[in-house]
């Protein structure tokens, strides 16, 4: 295509001036590209651990991940500033019984949202005992193990693939996702947002809620006690039919909803209210399921 009309002239110092002008444009843009760039700095430090010890990370924000070390008794750090207006200190106890991860901005330093965020990657020994605690930083788990508790307000939780621990999570207003976890005691808190859970099984599994949704996707498996409660939001429950559950599901003001074969209680502990409430068993009843809210809604379905 001919971008100027076939009589139009155009003057040496008019090209002149406008290549100026795109060499002087790039050369900005490459070298704000390259500024930004040299303001990440990584840094990665090893840290002794004694068995059953305890990890502390507090992070205001960025992001927060864990995973396995599979082996050894080591901690293995990695982290990224994003300015020089904040730092990470990373502090041991002479006995090795506590390690302690802590992002702070520096003395005089008032560092903008994004210039305060540190991003996280932390190699977790297997039992450790692991307490996180942030702001706004998303914070992912993998294959972890151990008396794990997660905390933040406005950060997204995940956790995949956890067996034989223990995992206390509180959240304000971001959603909570659990997946793949075996034989695990877990409790969940949160204030308004979704907890979501696919294949959970434990011996005890409590989530609680303000306002936030509660989804399952799973079998209850495991002869434990599934407790899930909200104020104001939903609870839906999508089992196979081979689960073996015994179930109780309440609501003061909300409905309820049930396509899941229940043979019904003789003797439910509470009183049964038409579209408020439902109880019954399912196959031999080995885990007990309570589903109670306030006034929300309450589904149970087939996978």
């Amino acid at each position: 295509m001919n971008l100027f009309p076939t009589n139009a002239t155009v003057e040496p110092a008019q090209i002149s001036r406008s290549t100026l002008r795109l060499a002087i444009t790039g050369f900005t843009l490459t070298f704000f590209a390259a500024t930004a760039n040299a303001a990440d700095v990584r840094k990665e430090a090893k840290l002794e651990l004694a068995p059953g010890g305890n990890i502390t990370i507090v992070n205001g924000s960025g992001s927060v991940a864990l995973r396995s070390a599979f082996s050894g008794r080591q901690v293995v750090v990695a982290y990224t500033t994003h300015s020089d207006k904040v730092e990470v200190d990373l502090n041991t106890t002479a006995d090795k019984q506590r390690v302690e991860l802590r992002t702070h901005a520096i003395a005089g330093q008032k560092p903008t949202p994004d210039e305060a965020k540190v991003d996280f990657e932390v190699a977790v020994p297997p039992g450790a005992v692991v307490n996180v605690n942030t702001v706004s930083a998303p914070v992912t788990a993998e294959g972890i193990s151990g008396d794990i508790t997660l905390s933040s307000e406005s950060g997204q939780i995940e956790v995949h693939n956890m067996a034989k621990s223990h995992l206390h999570i509180r959240s304000m207003n971001a959603a909570v996702s659990l997946t793949g976890i075996n034989t695990t005691h877990v409790d969940v808190s949160s204030n308004g947002g979704p907890v979501h859970m696919s294949n959970v099984v434990g011996p005890r599994v409590v989530v609680g809620t303000t306002s936030g949704n509660v989804d399952y996707r799973g079998d209850c498996s495991g002869g434990g006690d599934y407790i899930f409660t909200t104020h104001s939001g939903e609870i839906d429950m999508w089992l196979p039919k081979s689960a073996s559950v015994e179930f109780s599901a309440h609501t003061r003001t909300g409905s309820v909803e049930n396509e899941f074969p229940l043979e019904e209680k003789p003797h439910p502990n509470l009183p049964q209210s038409q579209g408020r409430s439902f109880a019954g068993t399912s196959n031999s009843g080995s885990s007990s399921v309570e589903l109670d809210s306030i006034n929300g809604k309450i589904r149970v379905k087939k996978q």
